[in-house]
């Protein structure tokens, strides 16, 4: 569900569903598991766009930055490997 869409924050939080996961090098989406009725009614191919799109414009309205997760492992692990690990600053 999304309620943000055209509106800009200095922070957002976005939680991919199981409506676009990551499976075997590639985004797969599944209208099977969207709520989103208008989009469910269209072919596989607009469907596929649409969720795309929906997950896009969310995911640049934070204008200083992101929290994203994903409901499933596997999506969840793609989007941890794609942000570099911290590392504590040490002093000269």
């Amino acid at each position: 569900m999304y309620t943000a869409q055209g509106f800009e924050y200095d922070y957002a939080g976005v939680i991919f569903g199981p409506d676009l996961v990551w499976r075997s090098g590639h985004w797969v989406s599944r209208p099977e598991f969207s709520y989103d009725t208008p989009v469910k009614r269209g072919s596989e191919q607009q469907f596929d766009a649409a969720v795309r799109n929906t997950y896009k414009v969310l995911l640049t309205r934070g204008m200083l930055g992101a929290t994203v997760y994903s409901t499933d492992p596997e999506t969840q692990q793609l989007l941890e490997s794609l942000i570099p690990t911290r590392t504590a600053l040490t002093p000269p």
